[in-house]
């Protein structure tokens, strides 16, 4: 049966909603209002390197505080507040009893990723995982997928579900993957074989293709 690739943070996983709970207690200790709450959860949730905006962060606010300490703290709390949502799980296993073959490819930190995916179960609801820090390569890059695919003994042969258009659409079908785009606001010209709002509204369109 073919392999499944799943994106982590912000595909089976709620990055933005982990990381509006982490800003929360972070405005509380710095006694930011409302509308600072939303910048930080903003910039939190953009794709860009999250050492660059707890610098920025930090600059902004003028907080008596380091920007690593701060970065540190996200990055502990974050395997703790993530979620993956119960139809989204009942999916995979879905896919898995059908014989697929499941991986997850991550760009992120091989500790933290790693703490993200056993915390939520999603240890047990895939047959292995690759993050970018311990291959060297960061979706885009081939390279990553085709580390999964030889860790999971499986050709590349299948699909990559995420939410990212250049990490996950571009790089899945960079390597020869169908490609499943996981977005509430689908763009007509995306280049994803097929869009969805949901991991699990994305299994259910692929078996039904299969």
């Amino acid at each position: 049966m073919p392999l499944a690739i799943f994106d982590l943070d912000g595909t089976l996983v709620d990055q933005a909603r982990a990381a509006r709970e982490w800003t929360e207690g972070f405005a509380a200790e710095w006694a930011l209002d409302e509308a600072d709450r939303d910048l930080v959860a903003l910039a939190l949730a953009a794709r860009r390197p999250k050492d660059v905006v707890f610098a920025e962060i930090i600059e902004r606010f003028r907080l008596p505080a380091s920007a690593g300490d701060l970065w540190d703290d996200y990055r502990a709390r974050m395997p703790d507040l993530v979620r993956c949502a119960d139809a989204d799980c009942e999916a995979l296993r879905t896919l898995r009893s059908a014989g697929w073959t499941l991986g997850i490819a991550t760009n992120g930190m091989a500790d933290n990723q790693t703490a993200k995916i056993h915390r939520t179960g999603l240890s047990e609801l895939v047959d292995g995982w690759v993050v970018s820090s311990e291959v060297g390569a960061r979706k885009p890059d081939p390279a990553i997928f085709h580390a999964l695919a030889e860790r999971l003994g499986h050709p590349l042969n299948g699909w990559m579900i995420g939410d990212g258009l250049d990490a996950d659409i571009a790089g899945g079908a960079a390597v020869g993957l169908e490609t499943a785009w996981i977005t509430p606001t689908p763009l007509a010209e995306a280049a994803a074989t097929i869009t969805a709002a949901s991991v699990a509204e994305a299994v259910r369109m692929i078996l039904a293709r299969a």
